[in-house]
């Protein structure tokens, strides 16, 4: 499994980096929506 070297660990690293970034963004984006969306229904 753990084929490929070095250059491939940090390019996983990079990309869980990546999609961590790409999650909280989704987040913080769906909690203002939803902030939104009760401020303005109630």
């Amino acid at each position: 499994m753990m084929a490929g070297g070095p250059r491939q660990q940090e390019q996983r690293k990079a990309n869980v980096r990546l999609g961590i970034i790409l999650a909280s963004v989704a987040i913080i984006f769906a909690l203002g929506f939803m902030a939104r969306m009760w401020l303005i229904g109630g």
